[in-house]
């Protein structure tokens, strides 16, 4: 049986996209590990975990991302 262990930023994901993230992510790696089989079996004895990271705790380039600098990140790509 599949576990998967998803890691956001604290307070970056809403409740209902929580929830659209474990449908989603936990549907695509049942289908995919299934094959050629139905995924419905393995769908329901698919893990799937979000871990909330607090801001400070995770980096990048060797900085830690601060809510400011994950703000800029988003204005950036639209």
């Amino acid at each position: 049986m599949p576990f998967i262990n998803i890691k956001v930023l604290k307070g970056t994901l809403s409740a209902e996209k929580k929830s659209e993230m474990i449908q989603r992510v936990t549907e695509v790696v049942a289908e995919i590990e299934a094959r050629p089989s139905p995924k419905e079996a393995l769908q329901r004895n698919t893990w799937c975990v979000i871990e909330e990271v607090d801001f400070g705790s995770w980096g990048i380039g060797g900085a830690a991302v601060t809510p400011e600098a994950f703000k800029a990140s988003l204005e950036r790509k639209k």
